[in-house]
């Protein structure tokens, strides 16, 4: 492959003091026929007191599901088809959605809620929590994927956070479709009933010269997105110009101090590079 993968995930500086757990997971693959990265950011709220075991099953579900590889022989023969293309991600989709339900449904079967967990939930929903009900909304999370190939990529995304392209010629992009409905502290999550009607996607063969996706505790750190692409530019410098191990020290060291003086908030970022 002519890309690499790298993903960062550091605990907020305001999660730190409260002596909260980290919400966040990623996770990149660096494959000989795809790169992956998926970054997820667990709601954290009270009535999703399990939001960390959220990301992380929906990092393990991205994971699993790709690792059946007949979709990416699929998404070359129909690249020009874009209705073929937008059926198969549904279905990936899809997959994800059931694969991440069924962790949950596995992790609950086998710890169910205790009353700790539930003594700070609204007592309308720990009354259906208590017998069972609507328990994967305890595991809520967003979601943000990017899968390169030689041939083509592909994003997909439910909630907030944003994907980021960088073309050969420098110009930024952010080409999966915006949410209108996550604003302010409210998301879309895989865990809604309607989780496949809120998925967005893009499928491109004009391959960038690098991806990031970030939660949004990355997106709040900066003003405006000519920031947020200085900061990105400050990251391909430091892989292009040190050792890879050094530019990778250089960023774990700096994500804690950018989550000290910007958001507080958990910090995940999701990173394709053309070597």
């Amino acid at each position: 492959m002519k890309y690499k993968a790298y993903n960062f995930t550091v605990m907020g500086s305001s999660h730190k003091r409260a002596r909260k757990t980290c919400q966040d997971a990623s996770v990149s693959v660096n494959k000989n026929d795809y790169i992956l990265t998926a970054v997820c950011d667990g709601h954290g709220g009270d009535a999703y007191f399990r939001s960390d075991r959220g990301s992380e099953f929906a990092v393990k579900a991205v994971k699993q599901c790709m690792e059946d590889r007949d979709i990416l022989p699929m998404l070359s023969f129909y690249a020009d088809d874009e209705a073929k293309i937008d059926e198969m991600l549904v279905q990936l989709e899809k997959s994800i959605i059931a694969r991440w339900n069924d962790l949950v449904a596995e992790d609950y079967a086998d710890d169910p809620f205790t009353l700790d967990e539930l003594e700070s939930v609204d007592p309308k929903l720990r009354m259906r929590y208590a017998i069972g009900e609507k328990v994967e909304y305890a595991y809520g999370t967003t979601m943000l994927v990017n899968v390169v190939t030689d041939e083509f990529w592909f994003g997909i995304q439910i909630g907030d956070g944003e994907c980021v392209t960088v073309d050969h010629s420098g110009n930024f992009d952010h080409p999966i479709p915006h949410d209108s409905r996550c604003v302010l502290n409210l998301t879309t999550s895989i865990c809604d009933r309607t989780a496949i009607y809120n998925m967005r996607h893009h499928f491109s063969v004009k391959l960038p010269k690098a991806l990031f996706i970030a939660s949004d505790g990355i997106d709040n750190c900066f003003k405006s997105s000519d920031k947020l692409h200085d900061f990105y530019s400050m990251i391909m410098n430091s892989f292009a110009t040190m050792d890879e191990s050094f530019a990778i020290l250089e960023l774990l060291d700096y994500l804690p101090k950018m989550s000290q003086k910007g958001s507080g908030d958990d910090l995940s970022l999701g990173i394709i590079l053309r070597r």
